[in-house]
């Protein structure tokens, strides 16, 4: 229910519905292409009536989140139902073939359309990652969600949708109630699921949640559904050679959504963000310890240049670069399929970086 505020007293303001205000999909279309956050969150729109040559179908809007992530947004100005749910996950089955190259042809089109002749995919994806205030480029296409978006829940759908959560495909449902005072509309957009949590009103506890499955189960949850296959294997191997080689260092450590981490005494030393395809090494050292170019020599990879454009650090085989934590240095090693973690090289250079911090 939406109120009116007059002085002291209130007066409710009166819900209507798109069809008796003849308003049509391509409205909601319109009005969350023009600011997607209505949706709850940043997203950077990439296209609108997306062609999927495969089946001939189209993508109402086609976004990118701060995670890099491809979002397929559905809209339903009438009651959401079947077959909503399965047209959605068949449109992300088909976007998560996508490389950098299509994303950007699909990037460069939408908005040459608007006027953008001089659009560049690289410039936009890191600007709005920065007005996001992030500072970590991630890489894309990593995973797909799904936001639905209509006037009125089905329970069916809403059940499918529970069970995708729980089996971590990232949906989400959001109603929009429209409502009327004199010739203004007012849309009200709620999201659905996942239900919102009452998390931080629960003092003194920490319960686990099946929405939060890191928490119940962090083991499966980066081996199994954050980690691909080849990734899931490295960082197994990556585990057993810190079990088998440092005796007083603790971890690994599941319980974070994006990375796990291992200890040396109180700190931490060692956290692994996980990816489908790509594992990120992250190893604190003595500032001035270390030096980028050896490393990359001694372990046969890339330096990473932040520099370069988006494309370059996409397709970029496996790299390092080294950047100031405060009293820490930072080594950042981004692993891709064809780094050896079993080497003897790899080994060594572990132990360098244990050295080290046990100096700060």
């Amino acid at each position: 229910m939406l109120y009116k505020i007059k002085g002291k007293q209130t007066e409710k303001v009166n819900q209507t519905k798109f069809k008796q205000e003849e308003k049509l999909e391509k409205d909601l279309e319109d009005w969350i292409e023009n600011n997607p956050s209505i949706l709850g969150e940043r997203l950077l729109i990439i296209g609108r009536q997306v062609q999927i040559p495969e089946v001939y179908d189209r993508i109402d809007l086609l976004a990118l989140d701060t995670n890099g992530n491809v979002v397929i947004i559905e809209l339903k100005k009438g009651g959401l139902k079947d077959p909503v749910d399965i047209q959605s996950l068949r449109y992300a089955s088909y976007v998560s073939r996508w490389e950098y190259e299509d994303l950007e042809k699909q990037a460069k089109n939408y908005f040459s359309e608007k006027g953008e002749e001089e659009f560049n995919f690289n410039d936009k994806f890191e600007e709005f990652c920065s007005s996001a205030g992030i500072d970590e480029i991630p890489d894309l296409n990593q995973d797909q969600r799904i936001i639905i978006v209509g006037s009125k829940l089905k329970e069916k759908l809403g059940s499918v949708a529970l069970w995708l959560r729980e089996h971590s495909i990232d949906i989400k449902i959001i109603e929009v109630s429209l409502y009327k005072d004199g010739d203004n509309l007012f849309l009200s957009p709620q999201v659905i699921i996942p239900v919102p949590t009452t998390e931080k009103f629960e003092i003194g506890k920490h319960a686990l949640r099946k929405d939060r499955p890191w928490l119940s189960n962090g083991e499966d949850w980066h081996l199994n559904k954050r980690c691909g296959k080849i990734m899931k294997e490295k960082l197994i191997q990556f585990n057993n050679l810190i079990n088998e080689n440092f005796e007083t260092v603790e971890g690994p450590n599941w319980n974070q959504k994006f990375y796990v981490s291992f200890k040396e005494g109180n700190h931490i030393w060692i956290y692994v963000n996980t990816h489908k395809t790509t594992l990120v090494f992250n190893f604190l050292i003595k500032k001035g310890d270390m030096n980028v170019n050896k490393i990359s020599e001694d372990l046969g990879i890339k330096i990473f240049d932040r520099g370069s454009s988006l494309s370059e650090k996409l397709q970029l085989e496996s790299s390092v670069e080294i950047t100031n934590k405060g009293e820490y240095d930072r080594i950042r090693m981004r692993i891709k399929k064809e780094f050896n973690i079993s080497s003897d090289k790899f080994l060594n250079f572990v132990k360098n970086c244990f050295n080290s911090f046990k100096q700060v």
